[in-house]
């Protein structure tokens, strides 16, 4: 199916499509079924999800409204000899999914382990393990910690403390959180509590055949790589991003560091070739890091489809999420995702415009 057909289903909020893709609302990180009777939300703001563990994964939450995460059971419809229709259950495996992944997401106090999520569906731990790597590709802990830290970023917004906020998360120890958090946001639950307040951005504005280009970064390395056609906007995308950190036009002490890694991006629009060797500090999911780790490995000149990138990465049924992690991706070409073009060979969609990406495919092609 095509995004034109999804998106027919949910405009027409067609119940006939439930179970066969689930989809999200970037702007309030809700997942739906395609026949749910909320306001239709506006196409830009939609994706998509072959499955819902994949969406939680990507920081969304049930909706309220048509409660995805409740209805385990899909109805497929098969007629019997006698010509009347029976029903037959889902996947046994996947409905147990659901529900354990429905259990960590409501978990908010102790400790949650892999053997208790076991117990809890009559699957021995190596069954559970096979179970999350077979669906996922992640294991249950790496599940409950991703939740735990979806559900820590919206607590810290609202708690009266961090520490509040970590224990209400469902996390026992505030030590390895401080950890976990610097590692995914490059920044304690504190600063992150405060929109980034006191992180320090610097960035550059340079002219590139491209158009304009956006580079900034903290003093870990690259974490915005932005093209557009107006410096304010481009700017206001990077605020957008770090709403309360320290943004500032590049100073003498990291002139020298981002002039070069200009002049690299520039070398590399000429289609020298030139490898992008710069630190990044970027955020993301643990499924968007891993989609994004694999792209950087794609050789110079080569494309892959989204579905041959959901394969690698043990992951085939995930094309559609690996699509989303190439929309979330924050840093142009050195996080090369203009690599990814549709199964039938279409260029596909890019998030700084398709014109852009068929000009760094056809310099890279061509430089080989």
């Amino acid at each position: 199916m095509s995004n034109n057909k999804y998106w027919q289903a949910v405009v027409e909020q067609d119940a006939t499509f439930d179970f066969q893709f689930y989809y999200g609302v970037s702007t309030t990180k809700i997942v739906c079924f395609p026949s749910c009777k909320a306001k239709t939300p506006l196409r830009k703001n939609v994706v998509y999800f072959d499955e819902l563990p994949i969406a939680y994964l990507n920081g969304y939450r049930a909706c309220k409204w048509c409660k995805p995460d409740s209805r385990t059971t899909q109805n497929t419809h098969k007629k019997s000899d006698d010509g009347t229709v029976e029903n037959q259950p889902q996947d046994l495996g996947l409905i147990k999914l659901l529900h354990i992944c429905r259990k960590i997401e409501e978990h908010c106090e102790g400790t949650l382990t892999a053997q208790q999520l076991a117990n809890s569906v009559n699957l021995s731990q190596f069954q559970l393990q096979r179970l999350f790597k077979k669906y996922l590709d992640v294991t249950p802990k790496h599940y409950i910690d991703q939740i735990q830290l979806n559900t820590l970023k919206v607590n810290l917004r609202t708690s009266a403390s961090v520490t509040e906020a970590i224990f209400e998360s469902g996390i026992e120890s505030t030590s390895v959180i401080y950890g976990r958090m610097n590692s995914h946001l490059a920044m304690t639950p504190k600063k992150y509590r405060e929109g980034g307040d006191g992180v320090s951005i610097s960035y550059a504005i340079g002219a590139t055949q491209l158009g304009l280009v956006l580079m900034a970064a903290t003093n870990k390395g690259l974490s915005f790589l932005q093209f557009g056609d107006c410096e304010h906007l481009l700017l206001a995308q990077l605020v957008s991003e770090y709403p309360r950190a320290h943004i500032e036009r590049m100073c003498s002490e990291n002139e020298k560091q981002l002039s070069h890694w200009l002049t690299l991006l520039n070398l590399y629009i000429e289609g020298t070739g030139i490898d992008f060797d710069i630190p990044l500090d970027v955020r993301g999911t643990a499924f968007q890091k891993k989609v994004w780790d694999f792209l950087r490995r794609i050789p110079y000149g080569k494309v892959m489809s989204y579905g041959e990138i959901a394969k690698s990465i043990g992951s085939p049924n995930a094309f559609r999420a690996v699509a989303n992690a190439c929309a979330a991706n924050n840093v142009a070409l050195v996080i090369p995702c203009h690599r990814v073009i549709r199964g039938d060979g279409g260029i596909g969609g890019y998030r700084w415009g398709e014109k852009r990406k068929r000009i760094i495919i056809d310099l890279e092609s061509n430089a080989n």
